[in-house]
Order: structure tokens, then sequence, then C-alpha cells
């Protein structure tokens, strides 16, 4: 699974909001990831963080380093969608219990297919002893890299047991990788053989994660788009926020010139003043001060700071971070309106962005490295 997968799974299952750390040692105990790095926990928030700014996220901030599913407003045409979907997703569960098993053998296949594998490498079994093997096929990464995996397809209404987990593990062959899918879901001990240490680690893919998987790769699913126009934010707010300009927004500021403005909402005190057109006189980050002329500066003292202090985790974090349209940090400065480059760096950061964006930004980069966001404070102009 990918990392935000991951994270929908374990919150739609936990029902309520948890912190990504949280978020990451679930996937992980159920075998839903398997990082290549050190740190998955920072991977997970640096996902969940830069989707939430997405357009359509699934998810929501929900305090600092906390995220939830997002929800969809109830009434109107919001309202419908989401009946339509939930309806959907129900029908999806009932027809794949009432297929006959060699039939569902062959969605499983369909769904590979739709899924990138080599069509002349997929088939259906049809020999015995093969330990359950179900699909075998030969997934190729970019063209480059070659998956051989063989899947079991589960079409049950009790739990898979580890058992099953296991067999399957001993009918694979050198460098094959092993997959089960069934329409129900897996035992707790299942999902521990499925990533036992010193073993080959098996995938599990439940009934809700397959009506995830058809509808994402539209495999028995078609979608059906309505035209709805709507305002560009991002576009009216640089347009808007000009420096030059005096903002039309409340940018609310704290008693002692601190800003919190347009900051995430679980940064925001509980108590505002009223905007006002000041700009930043200094910050303090990570212990010392650096003086500042303006939101663009401030932006450009927390890029040098923290790229100077971490230029590989910079490098590859801050590249995750875009908008609805470009990125905010990029090696490649064609597709921003005013980008400069970040000094020692071979990256530029884009500079058009309003005060609440920039707040925004800087948070994020300090949440990517591992840093609490409170480490940064703005000192206003009186």
């Amino acid at each position: 699974m990918t990392y935000l997968d991951a994270a929908y799974t374990v919150l739609r299952m936990a029902k309520q909001p948890l912190h990504y750390a949280e978020i990451t040692q679930r996937a992980l105990e159920q075998g839903l990831i398997i990082p290549t790095g050190l740190t998955p926990e920072a991977t997970m928030g640096s996902r969940l963080y830069t989707d939430t700014q997405e357009e359509g996220s699934r998810f929501l901030r929900a305090g600092r380093g906390v995220f939830e599913l997002a929800t969809i407003r109830q009434g109107g045409i919001e309202d419908q969608v989401q009946a339509i979907n939930r309806n959907t997703r129900e029908r999806l569960g009932q027809l794949l219990h009432s297929m006959p098993a060699k039939r569902f053998e062959s969605l499983v296949m369909e769904l590979l297919l739709a899924m990138g594998f080599d069509e002349g490498t997929l088939q259906v079994t049809t020999y015995q002893g093969d330990g359950g093997i179900d699909v075998v096929g030969v997934y190729r990464a970019a063209g480059l890299t070659e998956v051989n995996v063989a899947v079991q397809a589960k079409r049950w209404k009790g739990n898979v047991q580890a058992p099953t987990v296991t067999q399957l593990r001993g009918s694979l062959q050198v460098h094959q990788q092993g997959i089960i899918i069934t329409t129900s879901d897996f035992s707790s001990g299942a999902r521990k053989e499925a990533i036992a240490l010193n073993k080959t680690h098996i995938t599990l893919i439940n009934g809700e994660q397959l009506i995830d998987m058809l509808i994402r790769h539209r495999v028995g699913v078609r979608e059906r788009t309505l035209l709805v126009n709507a305002l560009d934010e991002e576009w009216w707010g640089e347009l808007l926020n000009v420096e030059t300009h005096a903002p039309v927004q409340e940018q609310p500021i704290g008693d002692n010139g601190v800003t919190h403005a347009d900051a995430p909402q679980d940064m925001r005190p509980s108590t505002m003043k009223p905007r006002s057109a000041r700009k930043p006189e200094a910050i303090t980050l990570l212990g010392d001060r650096y003086p500042v002329q303006n939101w663009k500066g401030l932006l450009m003292a927390v890029c040098t700071v923290l790229a100077e202090r971490h230029p590989e985790r910079f490098a590859a974090f801050g590249q995750t971070l875009r908008g609805r349209k470009r990125q905010y940090i990029s090696t490649a400065q064609e597709n921003m309106f005013s980008p400069v480059l970040i000094p020692g760096t071979a990256l530029f950061v884009e500079t058009n962005l309003s005060s609440g964006d920039i707040l925004q930004l800087a948070h994020g980069l300090l949440e990517g490295l591992g840093y609490p966001t409170d480490l940064l404070v703005v000192q206003m102009r009186q």
C-alpha cells in the first residue's frame, strides 16, 4: 500500500483522529506498509501534511501532527454524492460475496492487469498441488524492476487465519512475492505471520481494501463526472495578497506581536485581534534570532536555515510540498511565479505567496524535518 492508502485504512478502522506516529505504528503492525527508510513516521507525516493541502483530500488536520478522515458537508450535492458512493461500495461488497469462486479469481486477474501487471504473464492457475495459488503474473515497475507475484484469492465470509499465510509462503518460488486477497478480513495471527521476522513478507488485502482498489482502478466501476465551477482560491489569494497592496482579509495578531496569521487551525490561539498590514521584523528559529524585512524574507530565512542544517532531508521533503497547481520548492523554476534560489542549494522556493501560505509552508517544513512548529516565532513591526 501507499502511505496515504495505509493511513486511510488505519483511520477508518480507528474511527477517531490519530497522530501520524500512531498511524504509522498501526500500519506497520498490520503489514500495510513496508518502509524503505529509517524514519517511516516522518514520511507518513509529510505525506499526510502535503495531501491535506490538495483539493479533495481524504484527510483533515485535527491538531499538531494529528489527522482524521475528511467528512463531506451534509446537504446538497455533496451529501448526494456521498450517498451514491456509499451505496456503490455496499453493492460491490454484495457482488463480491455472491460471485462464483472461479469468477472471483478472474476478477482478481483483471484488477492486477488494471494495476499495470504484464498481460502476457497473468494467468489463473488450473493445476493441483500449487499450495492454493490462484493467479500468477509479473509486474514491471516503471519498465525496470520485475516483481514475480503469486496470489491467493479467498472469497470467504470468515477471517483468513495464519495457516493460510504459512501455506502460501511455503508454495512461493525463488524471488516470488505472495499476496492474499479476500472478501472478508484477516485474523490478528494472520497479520503477524504475514510480517514475521526473517520470513518472506506476504501482502494482505482485505475486503474493504479490495473495494478501494476496484474503485480506484475502475474495474467494474464507472466514474461519472459532474462539472462544477469553483473559484481558484490559490490564484485569487496570490492576486489579492501581493505585499504592495493592502490585504482584504483579517489576519490575527497575538498580544505579544507574534503573528498566528492564517496558521494551521490547530496552531491558532483561542483569542485573536483584528488584522493589520504590519510586516515581520525578525524571527526566532530553533533558538536563534534572524532579522527579516518582509514575509518573503521570512520564508527565505526559514528555508536557508533548515536547508543548511539538513541539506538532504530538506531537499527530499521540501519538493513534496505543493499547492494545487505547482510545487513550492523545486529544482525547476519554470512553473513558478516568483522563484528565488535558496542559498547553498540547487532549489528554488516560490515567494509569490500570501502571508498565511508562507507561515503554513514554514510550519510544514519544520514538521517534515521533525521539529515542533512553535520553534518558529515571528516578531511583528510595531
